[in-house]
């Protein structure tokens, strides 16, 4: 209903611009630029509900020295306006291993947030997409352009036998969370 009675106050404006154009062009200026500017806020609105990445938006890259795995990530697509302001790295080794020197880019204000109900949902959202009898590592990471996450692991690991994910988050306005996954080879 309301998005019926803003098309037509920006309907009648234009028809009112158009009739009063011929006696003062300042006023009927005055009429059309509120109308362009509703145009453009509907627009960027519209488009950001609409415009999502996808999984293959991220490219990442994993580089080892000896037992140091680097996994450096750039973004090829823009990113989502809507997007939450951290993502995760969840990584599961075998017999739940500890992972040790873990070095990320944490968005700096991330102990103010409500941590306890995002890593819920979050790891609510990887039991249900990923099936795992282990343990998961979930690391926190800024939701930027570009990322890189470090860590090291015991030398009795085969890296095929690690499984590691990129977890996105997206939050649209008065919306839950929504979830994707992008598995990393580690190998």
């Amino acid at each position: 209903m309301s998005l019926i009675l803003v098309m037509l106050i920006v309907f009648g404006l234009l028809v009112l611009a158009v009739k009063v154009w011929k006696k003062s062009k300042i006023l009927s200026f005055g009429l059309t630029v509120p109308l362009f500017l509703v145009l453009f806020f509907i627009g960027f609105v519209v488009y950001n509900s609409w415009y999502h990445t996808a999984p293959d938006s991220l490219k990442v890259t994993v580089q080892k020295e000896k037992q140091r795995f680097t996994l450096s990530g750039v973004w090829v697509k823009p990113l989502d306006a809507y997007r939450f302001v951290t993502d995760y790295i969840v990584l599961y080794v075998p017999n739940n291993t500890e992972v040790s020197n873990v070095k990320r880019n944490r968005y700096k204000n991330y102990n103010e947030m409500d941590v306890e109900g995002l890593e819920a949902a979050a790891q609510n959202s990887i039991k249900d997409e990923i099936s795992s009898e282990l343990q998961p590592y979930i690391f926190d990471i800024e939701t930027t352009k570009d990322f890189t996450v470090s860590f090291d692991l015991p030398e009795n690991l085969n890296p095929k036998d690690i499984k590691a994910y990129y977890v996105h988050i997206r939050e649209e306005p008065m919306d839950s969370y929504e979830f994707w996954f992008k598995k990393i080879r580690i190998n």
